[in-house]
């Protein structure tokens, strides 16, 4: 099976990123004309000793205010990011000096129309005309450069999967090839049959499924027919697992979009950053009253007072994982298809963030459980694990396992610390696999090791079938039972604000997760959706049946010429 080439594991931006630069030069030029007026002053005063500043302050402020209202209007264009793209500055500069001779004549008129030119020197008018001109096309040459930096590096390449099969898979492909050009990828066709005739499948949906969870894709698209309904369907739903858009492909490919024509001429006429502008409180409107999620996030409704029970019932004839999901993995959830992977196959998820719990009860009046993973290995240490149970420590230092061990009167405590970035090192991955179940079976297994590398251990241990016991995604939770690292005062942690204690502690460490990376969150929950499993009943213990006993049967009066016998007696010979 031929698969297409793969690529580095970065994230491509959207191609609205191109339209967001170009919704910049309206600012820029409004700032530009501003500037230019300033700069001019400055070299005509240096030009011109002892000028009369004050009359041109006045006068020039309130004509560069009236020029950089206009300047949006006429010198913005949506040429710049055609040009960007074909790196064609010629034809930019071109398409700018126009713009540039009709916004000057347009200022030139309306200045001498009210008069509004006349009392200011020539010199600043000619200045402040060579600097406006100088600043706004520097800025489109920067910006310009700036798309064709992020076009060169691929981060404005969309890659697109079809699932198909057949002369429609193949009029989808030659179509957006021929329509977007560069600016599209296509990964492949995946279909699981294989057609007569047209586009050979390059994989199957399978496939497909397992290189979603290695690269990105930023498109579905279904070239399958749309009367087979139930097709369909069962296709979209398999694809769940991506979190991937999914577009269904219209009959006929390369059929015009109705209405391109007349959206062109709008858009000739009315700058686009108008409606940039105007759609901007309808957008936000629309994010945060919209009940669609992108994302549904799976949580067991268990506290650590439910939970702990659970855990220790588990016993080890089987294999199973626990995951602690915190604001910062809610985010890993959004962006990255392989850690959703590995918490598809976890047994439990428990919520980690007491933040995350109170502000979903603030801002959704959701109710979430939480049991830390810290609380809940203290708890099963000090209440669950015998001196004597099998107990597995991936990570941390020896001497914190050896306190560990101390601390709880351990006997059969076993500890292995991979080096740094093992999971990226095939030979130490596959050796900290076989450590772990080389002491199996094992009551607990603690995998303090950090996401996504802990649930990555987790998931791989689960697929190889070998060990048998419960396993828990701790993060440092062993650190703060030795005092290796000091946890947030208890108020602390039962306000939320445990990841203040740690930014204050640690801010070089983890000023960019929390100041920086963190506050996307609060993006993310409108596009995520809470589900809460309630947890299994325990199955009854089933009572032994009572024991029948057959009601003894008067012995039969034996009569001439037969023979008496009862139910399991062998009659006479």
């Amino acid at each position: 099976m031929r698969f297409p080439e793969t690529r580095p594991l970065t994230r491509a931006l959207s191609r609205d990123t191109a339209s967001l630069l170009h919704d910049l030069q309206p600012l820029l030029d409004f700032s530009g004309v501003l500037l230019a007026a300033y700069l001019g002053m400055l070299l005509y005063a240096s030009f011109v000793p002892g000028a009369a500043l004050a009359g041109v302050l006045a006068d020039g402020t309130r004509a560069a205010l009236a020029a950089a209202a206009l300047a949006p209007f006429i010198l913005c264009d949506r040429a710049i990011v055609a040009g960007a793209g074909r790196r064609d500055v010629a034809a930019l500069l071109r398409c700018y000096a126009t713009r540039f001779v009709l916004f000057a004549g347009v200022v030139a008129c309306i200045g001498l129309a009210s008069r509004a030119l006349g009392n200011l020197p020539r010199p600043w008018l000619a200045l402040w005309l060579v600097a406006t001109l100088g600043i706004t096309t520097l800025s489109r040459l920067m910006l310009a450069a700036a798309l064709h930096l992020l076009e060169r590096n691929g981060l404005l390449t969309e890659t697109i999967a079809v699932v198909g099969s057949g002369p429609l898979a193949e009029g989808m492909v030659n179509e957006l090839r021929r329509a977007r050009g560069a600016h599209i990828r296509i990964l492949g066709v995946f279909d699981d049959a294989v057609p007569a005739a047209g586009a050979v499948p390059a994989g199957t949906i399978d496939n497909l499924l397992e290189l979603g969870q290695t690269q990105p894709i930023d498109w579905i698209l279904l070239a399958l027919p749309q009367d087979d309904a139930p097709r369909v369907a069962g296709v979209v739903h398999r694809l769940k697992a991506l979190a991937v858009p999914v577009g269904v492909c219209p009959l006929a490919a390369g059929t015009p979009h109705a209405g391109a024509d007349a959206d062109t001429a709008v858009s000739a006429i009315v700058p686009r950053w108008i409606g940039t502008l105007l759609n901007l409180p309808l957008a936000a409107l629309r994010a945060a009253w919209s009940r669609r999620a992108s994302l549904e996030c799976r949580l067991d409704r268990y506290d650590l007072a439910r939970f702990t029970p659970v855990a220790a019932r588990f016993g080890q004839r089987r294999f199973g994982y626990v995951v602690t999901p915190n604001a910062d993995h809610l985010i890993r959830l959004h962006h990255d298809a392989a850690f959703r992977a590995h918490y598809a196959d976890a047994s439990y998820v428990l919520l980690d963030s007491r933040f995350l719990s109170h502000l979903l009860r603030l801002t959704r009046g959701i109710a979430l459980p939480v049991c830390t993973g810290s609380d809940l290995t203290a708890r099963l240490l000090s209440t669950v694990v015998q001196p004597d149970d099998r107990l597995v420590v991936i990570g941390g230092s020896d001497a914190s396992a050896a306190r560990l061990a101390r601390r709880y009167g351990l006997r059969r405590l076993a500890h292995h610390n991979p080096p740094m970035g093992f999971v990226h090192d095939p030979v130490a991955l596959e050796a900290c696999l076989q450590f772990i179940e080389a002491h199996s079976p094992f009551r607990f297994c603690l995998l303090g090791v950090g996401a996504p590398q802990q649930e990555l251990l987790a998931q791989r241990l689960k697929q190889r079938g070998i060990a048998r016991g419960l396993a828990m995604c701790v993060g440092a939770s062993v650190d703060y039972l030795t005092g290796s690292e000091r946890r947030a005062p208890e108020w602390m942690q039962r306000a939320g604000m445990e990841w203040l204690f740690r930014l204050l502690r640690s801010p070089q460490r983890m000023g960019w997760r929390y100041l920086v990376r963190g506050p996307q969150l609060f993006a993310l929950l409108l596009r995520t959706r809470f589900e809460l499993r309630e947890p299994a009943a325990p199955r009854p213990r089933r009572a032994a049946p009572a024991r029948r006993t057959r009601p003894a049967s008067p012995r039969p009066v034996a009569r001439a010429g037969t023979h008496a016998c009862r139910l399991g007696d062998s009659p006479a010979p």
